[in-house]
Parts: C-alpha cells; sequence; structure tokens
C-alpha cells in the first residue's frame, strides 16, 4: 500500500520477530515487507524488497548486527535501526560508527518504537535517553579537541538528548522546524558526526550538554 513505511525486521529469535511483526502490523503507517533471521539473510532481502527502514539485532549467528549494519548502508538506501538488549559500550559505539541511525533498546514501549521508526525515516535519527550514558563512556574514549558550540547548538542537541523530536524543540526555543535543523547540520560538522545520535553521544562526552539533564 503507497504510503506505508516498509520494513525489514532482523533478529534470529523467531518468536520476538514474529512477535514485532505482529506489533507493527496493526499501525496503519508500517508494512513488513521481510523479515530475516541473519546478517547474510537481511542483506539478500534488503536488495530484493528495498525497505525503508531496518530494524536489526545487534547479535546474531555469523555476522553480527553491527558488520551487517555497515554492509547494508554500503549497498541499500534504507535507514537503519538497531533494536537490542545490548547498551554495551563497543555496541553503541561500533553501530553507530557502522552508519546506523539509530539505536534503540528492546525494553522501549510500543509507541517509543513506532516514533523511532518516524525518526530515521526522516532522516533524524532515534537513540533511547538511558543509554545517552553509555555512549557517553564510550565516545569518551576518543581523544580529541573540544569543538567551539554556539549556545543554541548545545540547547538544540541538549533537547535531542532528551529525546525531543525536531517540532518539539522548535516548539520549546520558539524557532522554526527549518533553523532546528540548521543548527543540527552545524552541529554535526563540528563534531563530525554522521547522525544525530553520534553528534549527542559526542557532545555528552565532551561535556558540552549534559546525560541527565
Amino acid at each position: 500500500m503507497a504510503g506505508k513505511i516498509r520494513l525489514l525486521l532482523v533478529d534470529d529469535h523467531t518468536l520476538f520477530r514474529q512477535g514485532l511483526a505482529g506489533l507493527l502490523a496493526e499501525d496503519d503507517a508500517f508494512r513488513v515487507v521481510a523479515q530475516a533471521a541473519s546478517g547474510r539473510e537481511a542483506l539478500h532481502l534488503a536488495k530484493q524488497h528495498r525497505p525503508d527502514v531496518v530494524l536489526l539485532d545487534v547479535h546474531m549467528p555469523g555476522e553480527d548486527g553491527v558488520e551487517t549494519a555497515r554492509r547494508l548502508k554500503a549497498v541499500s538506501a534504507a535507514h537503519v535501526l538497531m533494536l537490542t538488549i545490548s547498551d554495551k559500550d563497543e555496541d553503541l559505539l561500533g553501530a553507530l560508527e557502522a552508519g546506523a541511525d539509530g539505536y534503540l533498546l528492546k525494553n522501549a514501549d510500543p509507541e517509543a518504537l513506532a516514533q523511532a521508526i518516524h525518526e530515521v525515516m526522516a532522516g533524524h535519527g532515534a537513540l533511547s535517553p538511558e543509554i545517552v550514558p553509555q555512549v557517553m563512556r564510550a565516545a569518551g574514549r576518543a581523544q580529541q579537541d573540544v569543538p567551539a558550540l554556539s549556545p543554541r547548538e548545545q540547547e538544540v542537541l541538549q533537547a535531542l538528548a532528551r529525546g525531543a523530536t525536531t517540532a518539539e524543540v522548535a516548539a520549546d526555543l520558539v524557532i522554526s522546524e527549518n533553523t532546528v535543523k540548521t543548527h543540527v547540520r552545524r552541529a554535526l560538522r563540528k563534531l563530525d558526526a554522521t547522525n544525530r545520535p553520534e553528534a549527542v553521544a559526542r557532545a555528552v562526552a565532551l561535556g558540552l550538554i549534559s546525560a541527565n539533564e
């Protein structure tokens, strides 16, 4: 059906994957076009079905989710949202560096999952708020000069760290959504980040914004 966000689900646990498919089928905004139990199968199905968003577990037999994300981004235009139980530093930062557009824990409620899918689909990225401290620790291992973010760029990133959407940030700061996007683009460039979650993680690690505000 035209207009629906096409999803590819990748998880080696069949019951979880099928349960997730059933949950997403209840939302008229989504259509699950395929399911995969491994990274290799995901790559094949991504080429065949051309999904808009891939929901991808981190730990799977054979090729793990981080490497699968890297390969998916190289051969597909799909957005990649990691959906996992892992909050380990190496998994978080590894996924973001591989090009994942978001990282969501499996304990998220259905509304948070739906919002995260919409956010990554819109190119905004998504990050579970409770894992920001872990991302901070992981990103903090990298030594680099602290970039000079403007006060407004810091305000925008702080709001994103709390899980706010572009529209919510615009309303809170009384600025347009286009202005919010401009501040985000500038912050991405200054932080040498490829997406919003990575920018938030680096800003927290560098002490530019708070992880728990």
